[in-house]
């Protein structure tokens, strides 16, 4: 004779699928903070799947760079605050409010959704001076941002000419990027 199993309550059959259930959402996570900031641009932009995966790819590629430059709290505190501070102007996302973060995270050697040339101009305007880089990464070579590190690297006296030692030592960075060819 065969015993049968008696059936579980259907109460008790609905809680351990819910249970399940939840357990496969836990499993599959929430978004990284990487895709929580792609997801607020892309949300501003409209951008298609594609940049949205290049944005998520960029952020977790200088997630790993700030790693090997041993200043991965420099890059937390940028996302961090893009997740607070991004605003989204006429279909453009605005990285203002988070400058502190930015600077720190460039300290690093790491730029995330701006090239060094695109924060050299932002330098060379505050400096009074007009914008000479195309944005983009494409217009951005190894040379011109290696010119663009030495842009970032001087004071605005240095840039304007009012100071001699500044200037000098912009110029002998700008002659080492052109003679690195």
């Amino acid at each position: 004779m065969l015993a049968v199993t008696p059936r579980p309550p259907r109460l008790l059959e609905v809680l351990l699928s819910l249970a399940a259930a939840g357990g496969a959402l836990l499993s599959a996570g929430c978004p990284s903070q990487e895709e929580r900031v792609c997801d607020l641009i892309c949300d501003c932009t409209g951008c298609s799947e594609a940049r949205y995966l290049d944005c998520v790819d960029k952020t977790e590629t200088a997630k790993t760079a700030v790693a090997e430059a041993s200043c991965p709290a420099a890059f937390d505190e940028y996302l961090a605050c893009l997740e607070e501070e991004i605003e989204c102007k006429d279909d453009a996302f605005s990285l203002d409010g988070c400058e502190d973060q930015e600077r720190s995270l460039r300290q690093c050697g790491v730029f995330v959704f701006r090239t060094v040339c695109e924060h050299a101009n932002d330098h060379l305007v505050a400096c009074g001076q007009g914008r000479p880089f195309a944005p983009g990464a494409e217009a951005c070579s190894e040379q011109i941002a290696c010119n663009a590190e030495c842009i970032l690297g001087v004071s605005c006296d240095g840039l304007n000419g009012t100071s001699f030692d500044e200037a000098q030592r912009f110029n002998e960075c700008n002659n080492r990027c052109f003679s690195m060819r």
